[in-house]
């Protein structure tokens, strides 16, 4: 008898326990949801010192709820750094929020173009790719890539055009950032894939900018393989100048440079015939490539 009032105790004190418990979940749940709510409403009127109150105490909390608000009211306060990080916990409980999150973002850089701040809107936009990097929206990296690119940071631009290419790569936008994309692997020296994607641009579209930026590539690979003492395929690129005779500007070097490809061999027949061509292209006797094709002929006929 004994044992099973022993039993039946034992029984009542674990119900009252599980309770009391139940208890206490369900008014912490009650006054995170209040909490919340209060948030919300101070939120709406951009008192988010007071929405910060209200919910900093659950800052260590899993909810994803939660943490992207915590995250709302850094972002408008401008401190941009505390507001990835509770927008990055917000992701990882879950990412219901994900789309808000994005949107928000972009609606700042939008706003900062407007304004004419690009710097402020490439920074969003990067912060967007750090929260979410499988959201690839080529019209946001295409515009990233602008922005390095009229900066001068061509690297990064490169970096950005590629990531959008793979994307879209036929689009009128993207059909335009190729162009861009040739120029910056040209002043990054990365020239044999500018010389590939410049081909592919002129194949395809065939217009009189695409071939003076493929002749700028042929003759800048030219220029480096002479330099390196590489002369016969330094001679291919100088010749293809000079058979298409475009673009008109960079025609006497290609000449010039082919007299010093012959002069370097010895052959100072054909180097005459180059620095000859060179004088006649230029009527009015200027520049300082005449001066030097001018110099070299006189060179070669006091040889002979």
């Amino acid at each position: 008898m004994q044992l099973n009032q022993r039993t039946m105790m034992q029984k009542y004190q674990k119900f009252t326990c599980l309770s009391f418990l139940l208890v206490i979940a369900l008014v912490g749940c009650s006054n995170k949801t209040e909490r919340i709510a209060n948030a919300r409403k101070y939120i709406k009127t951009w008192n988010y010192d007071r929405a910060l109150t209200e919910i900093i105490s659950y800052r260590n909390v899993k909810d994803s709820e939660i943490q992207y608000l915590l995250g709302y009211c850094y972002l408008k306060k401008n401190e941009f750094g505390e507001a990835i990080i509770y927008f990055e916990k917000s992701l990882i409980a879950s990412e219901a929020y994900k789309d808000s999150i994005i949107s928000i973002y972009n609606n700042l850089a939008k706003n900062a173009l407007k304004i004419n701040e690009p710097e402020r809107a490439l920074f969003f936009y990067e912060e967007i790719a750090k929260l979410v990097p499988t959201y690839e929206q080529a019209s946001n990296l295409f515009l990233v890539g602008d922005i390095h690119y009229d900066h001068g940071n061509y690297p990064a631009s490169i970096q950005a055009y590629i990531k959008a290419l793979a994307i879209d790569s036929t689009s009128k936008q993207a059909r335009r950032v190729k162009q861009r994309m040739v120029q910056a692997l040209f002043e990054t020296n990365r020239l044999y894939e500018a010389l590939d994607l410049a081909q592919e641009q002129y194949e395809t579209l065939k217009t009189a900018a695409n071939l003076l930026q493929l002749n700028e590539i042929r003759f800048a690979l030219g220029n480096y393989l002479f330099d390196e003492g590489l002369l016969d395929s330094a001679e291919v690129f100088f010749e293809l100048i000079i058979s298409i005779q475009e673009p008109k500007s960079l025609l006497d070097d290609a000449y010039f440079l082919v007299g010093e490809i012959y002069l370097k061999r010895n052959n100072f027949d054909k180097a005459l015939e180059a620095y000859k061509k060179v004088l006649r292209l230029n009527p009015y006797e200027k520049g300082e490539v005449f001066r030097k094709a001018k110099e070299r002929i006189k060179e070669i006929k006091e040889k002979a």
